[in-house]
């Protein structure tokens, strides 16, 4: 059966977003904060979100609309000292590592996607 998209997330083809990620141990400790920028390349409600950035690479974020905020107007840092001008959207995500990293050589290492859903504040 195909994959039944969302009418507001097919419409994030195409528009931009400058993603912010933080990661945290399993006690609840910044580990360290990540920015991406890009544009919507394809979106899949059981895939995620993907996007592409200024150096053609591509990275998947969670299918949920709850971070995704309006950007407003400016110059924003996307990441490998790459700047992204007037992006449509603002994402946050918050990610947990869900497991202890006393984990033997070659487990996976499981983490938990949080939608960050407050408004980002962009210049203070």
């Amino acid at each position: 059966m195909a994959d039944i998209l969302d009418p507001q997330l097919a419409a994030l083809v195409d528009k931009t977003a400058v993603v912010g990620l933080s990661y945290f141990e399993v006690d609840g400790q910044l580990l360290q904060q990540r920015l991406l920028g890009g544009t919507v390349v394809r979106v899949t409600a059981e895939q995620g979100i993907t996007l592409r950035d200024a150096d053609d690479e591509e990275f998947t974020i969670p299918s949920s609309l709850a971070p995704w905020f309006v950007a407003p107007k400016g110059d924003y840092p996307a990441g490998n000292n790459k700047t992204l001008s007037n992006p449509d959207y603002l994402v946050t995500w918050d990610i947990h590592r869900c497991q202890d990293t006393n984990k033997p050589e070659g487990e996976h290492q499981w983490w938990e996607w949080v939608a960050n859903t407050t408004p980002p504040t962009v210049g203070n």
